[in-house]
């Protein structure tokens, strides 16, 4: 083999090499841990109800998410994400209530302190980070809460 064929061959597998996907979602996760408060909630291209923004706050631990405070069945939720898709994909499992079992799929941008999460209403994932009207979409805006 020729020496510019090797170096070709050796660029093109330190290239595809990266990090494992899991040890992605590893730092993620480890990132996202804590207790996280609304800054902006939008739902259909409507502002969330300021009670409910001013009050609602996520907690994350482990693989558990909990609404605080919570409604019956809309307050207990393990998580799962997927940081190498693009955008990343952010997956909601009830853990209780009549929708137990269910997946609410979207998307998150985890930067510094701000986590936003995109849910559609539908069952298809949310492309892009917009929750405009008649889009079906609810967009939380979060900052990590200081102890």
């Amino acid at each position: 083999m020729h020496m510019r064929g090797l170096s070709i061959l050796m660029a093109t597998v330190l290239i595809g090499a990266g990090p494992p996907q899991g040890d992605d979602a590893k730092k993620d996760k480890d990132r996202i841990q804590g207790t996280r408060k609304i800054v902006k909630l939008e739902a259909d291209g409507e502002p969330g109800p300021a009670g409910i923004v001013a009050k609602l706050k996520l907690v994350f631990k482990d693989d558990t998410l909990t609404f605080t405070p919570g409604e019956p069945g809309f307050t207990n939720y393990t998580y799962k994400l997927g940081p190498t898709t693009k955008p990343a994909s952010f997956d909601m499992t009830h853990a209780d209530g009549k929708d137990k079992g269910k997946i609410t799929r979207g998307i998150y941008s985890l930067e510094a302190e701000s986590l936003t999460i995109c849910f559609g209403k539908t069952e298809e994932r949310p492309k892009e980070f917009t929750a405009k009207a008649k889009s079906g979409q609810m967009m939380y805006v979060l900052k990590r809460e200081k102890p």
